[in-house]
């Protein structure tokens, strides 16, 4: 009991000492906002139609996504000094460069908390698009309601395309969500991380331009979800000031 409690107190240190945010800090305050109220009781224009939807749990369902991805991202700072270095574990046979990839325990945790985060931050936007879809009664199908699309959609609507925190939303969707999202239907729909990672070393051992690609990318994922995290955050700020049409 007392490792398991030990433990827990250095994830907690990790998330102090890398600044690890989450909409449940400060007493779930953001930006001086309350994350607990996503919008204001005068919205009467939802769309009614969607049956699966609730308020309430769409909020703590935004906050709980948030959290986790602050946890599984602390997880990756935890891991990482531990994790297998394919630049340092090379060898050199005849004066060719072979990499090894001989995994241990904290490179396989590292690995699927990497794919984990990717899954939880869909999940953080996916909530995103039904809150918006809800509160500005977007036409479409509840079942088809995706955080991309309902910004494409919004788009062409004169009441909100010119909103500063519309735009805010939608350059987010145009560069950092479209690019973490290609990652992230590969890992759901085809390979988790750890085996396209495995696949790309295997295939490319002997190249110590690509191997060290490999690293630097695989090594970078904590700062990574880090921003994203500070995005996410950012995310529910602007949508909660567009749903509300405040200045």
């Amino acid at each position: 009991m007392q490792y398991r409690q030990e433990h827990i107190r250095e994830i907690e240190q990790i998330i102090r000492d890398e600044k690890l945010p989450s909409l449940s800090d400060n007493g779930y305050q953001y930006k001086d906002h309350n994350v607990l109220n996503l919008c204001n009781s005068s919205i009467q224009n939802c769309n009614q139609t969607f049956k699966k939807f609730h308020e309430l749990k769409n909020i703590w369902d935004l906050i709980n996504c948030n959290h986790d991805l602050k946890i599984f991202t602390a997880y990756l700072y935890y891991y990482r000094p531990l994790i297998n270095n394919p630049i340092d574990e090379a060898y050199f046979i005849e004066g060719n460069f072979m990499s090894t990839y001989f995994q241990n325990n904290a490179d396989r945790l590292y690995s699927s908390f990497v794919s984990a985060c990717y899954e939880k931050l869909y999940n953080f936007w996916d909530r995103i698009g039904d809150a918006l879809a809800y509160y500005l009664n977007v036409d479409i199908k509840e079942d088809k309601i995706y955080f991309p699309q309902i910004i494409d959609i919004l788009t062409n609507q004169d009441a909100i395309r010119n909103n500063p925190y519309f735009k805010k939303l939608l350059d987010f969707k145009n560069n950092e969500f479209k690019e973490f999202n290609q990652y992230r239907k590969e890992i759901v729909h085809y390979y988790q991380f750890e085996t396209t990672f495995r696949f790309e070393h295997t295939i490319n051992n002997g190249d110590i331009g690509e191997i060290e690609k490999l690293w630097k990318r695989k090594q970078k994922m904590p700062e990574y979800f880090r921003q994203h995290l500070q995005h996410s955050c950012d995310g529910y700020y602007n949508t909660y000031r567009l749903i509300n049409n405040l200045p």
